[in-house]
């Protein structure tokens, strides 16, 4: 692959983040000031999965709760898949995780406060448990939900921006692709990215931090931003690291059914408090399908909303939360209420049409407890990564703080904090390790356009064959579709990643013969209690197109 013109100068830096949510902000602001990071983002900074967050940010703060029980319900969530080692660490560090974030200036909603307390900012973490007002989610057995409204997401970015931006010996490259993986020797040392119309390497003295997660735009119905690309899956795979349990992609039951085509967000918070689920029929539906009704896991909701649609040969199911007191609805949920409105649809009295769409990608490159891939000097967080955290399934409000804890434990490792030992050649995730070469990798060109055509056959055959519902059949025609797209020639990168990513989330697919969490073959039903706890892992038999740093660049990297 070559560009249109190239900077043989390399950028030095110590640390390379490329992605700009939660995940890379996080790593980026725990390092030391006196560290050089360069900060990469495909569009400009803030823009990322994490700023179109509804609902909150999951933790065992309040006065009625504690991390065994946020760890029990993450594991009886994830369907036999979570690693308990790994979510052991997420819920106990969630707590100094949570203190840490809003000490950066992120404001969550707070509980109404006796009279004469002040507004409680800036507050210690020993007070978390009586200052924030906690939103109960489905599948938690407590209000362990932080929020700011219901747009929680966009004010932790908006505080983590502006301290990236007020942070020395930071620079951020925005608007800037990253294209591949710079390797010597097998060690992973930079980033070679698209910049300007020039490409560029960056080499990175202690680390290379994998931060661009998301892969929702993979299907046709969809709640993730434009970028979200799988990017990071493909850069990951083409060095070489290993990937586990990509087949786990949640489809979030209740997104606005827009006369425009659009699709928006209607977070799982609006079902916490109260909203019921109708059909076409007006019938409230979902305490046929589990005794946790409309708190049930959300690949529970999301399929038992398809079925009610597909009984009906309707377009959606129904949120009603007409039972709800109207001025709650607005002070609760405004962002959502607006969207509505835009709609013609009033939240607190009209019925709003839902319907599930492609939401988080519970797979991505293996990594252990601190971020760490299969590629020594690689690290991946967020939702890019695979810690095991959310097994099959993932519970509501635990992908941002996964992002939170696991980002400060990469930083605590690059800045040489924490010392782990020896570096993980292989997954440490226990699972069926497949050695895979029967991809077929497209050609990127960075002269190509965009192709638009290609992206719309994959995101259709994706949707039809590889969402909600999936057989052999189905899986093998669209394993067939996505091969002879990827062959048929030039293609921008960003096409070409996301052709790549396909084919190994349909490879993952096609393997696990069992219904588990957010993978539900009809041709095999039911789960198999021999696949508990255990992993799907996918690695490259050989490295597919290493990026080969030059002599001069190593020496300068050293």
């Amino acid at each position: 692959m070559t560009a249109p013109t190239e900077k043989n100068t390399p950028v030095v830096c110590d640390v390379a983040i490329i992605g700009g949510g939660i995940a890379g902000l996080t790593v980026a602001l725990n390092l030391p000031e006196s560290l050089r990071v360069v900060l990469i983002t495909k569009a400009a900074l803030g823009e990322s999965n994490t700023r179109y967050a509804q609902g909150g940010l999951a933790a065992a703060v309040g006065p009625d709760d504690d991390p065994e029980l946020h760890l029990r319900d993450t594991l009886a969530a994830g369907a036999g898949l979570v690693d308990e080692t790994a979510t052991s660490v997420l819920v106990r560090e969630a707590h100094d995780a949570v203190a840490w974030l809003i000490g950066e200036g992120a404001r969550f909603d707070h509980s109404p406060l006796p009279a004469g307390e002040g507004s409680g900012e800036g507050v210690a973490s020993d007070d978390l448990a009586h200052r924030y007002d906690l939103a109960r989610e489905a599948a938690h057995s407590r209000r362990r939900v932080l929020h700011a409204r219901d747009a929680t997401g966009a004010e932790i970015e908006r505080a983590l921006v502006a301290a990236m931006r007020a942070r020395p010996g930071a620079r951020v490259l925005e608007d800037t692709q990253a294209l591949d993986l710079v390797l010597r020797d097998g060690v992973c040392v930079g980033v070679e990215v698209l910049h300007d119309g020039e490409t560029r390497r960056i080499l990175a003295r202690r680390g290379v931090v994998l931060a661009n997660g998301g892969a929702g735009q993979l299907w046709l119905r969809t709640s993730n931003p434009a970028g979200a690309t799988a990017d990071g899956l493909a850069l990951a795979w083409r060095a070489g690291a290993g990937v586990s349990d990509v087949e786990f992609v949640q489809f979030h039951p209740t997104t606005l059914v827009s006369p425009s085509g659009e699709t928006f967000l209607i977070s799982e918070a609006v079902r916490g408090e109260g909203a019921w689920l109708r059909n076409a029929a007006g019938e409230r539906f979902m305490t046929r399908y589990s005794p946790d009704a409309e708190l049930a896991p959300r690949d529970v909701v999301a399929r038992a909303i398809l079925s009610e649609m597909m009984a009906e040969g309707a377009p959606s199911a129904f949120l009603d939360l007409r039972r709800l007191p109207e001025h709650e609805v607005y002070e609760r949920f405004p962002t959502i209420a607006a969207a509505c409105r835009r709609d013609g649809l009033d939240l607190a009295h009209d019925l709003i049409p839902v319907a599930p769409a492609a939401h988080y990608f519970m797979g991505g490159v293996t990594v252990d407890t601190w971020g760490r891939t299969t590629v020594p000097g690689l690290f991946a967080v967020g939702e890019v990564s695979c810690t095991g955290v959310h097994g099959a399934n993932r519970l509501a409000s635990n992908s941002l703080l996964e992002g939170l804890v696991f980002g400060r434990r990469v930083a605590a490792v690059l800045a040489d904090v924490a010392h782990p030992g020896d570096w993980p050649r292989t997954s440490p995730l226990p699972g069926v390790q497949r050695e895979t070469d029967s991809l077929v990798l497209p050609e990127r060109s960075l002269t190509a356009p965009v192709a638009k055509a290609i992206r719309q056959r994959l995101r259709e055959t994706m949707w039809h064959d590889v969402s909600l519902r999936r057989d052999a059949k189905g899986l093998t025609e669209a394993n067939d579709t996505l091969r002879a797209l990827a062959a048929s020639g030039p293609m921008d990168p960003e096409t070409a990643n996301m052709l790549l990513a396909a084919q190994l989330i349909v490879t993952a697919a096609l393997a696990r013969e069992e219904s588990r969490g957010g993978h539900f073959r009809e041709d095999f039903p039911d789960r198999d209690a021999a696949f508990d706890g255990v992993h799907s892992l996918l690695r490259a038999a050989t490295v597919v197109a290493p990026r080969e740093a030059r002599e001069v660049e190593v020496a300068a990297h050293v």
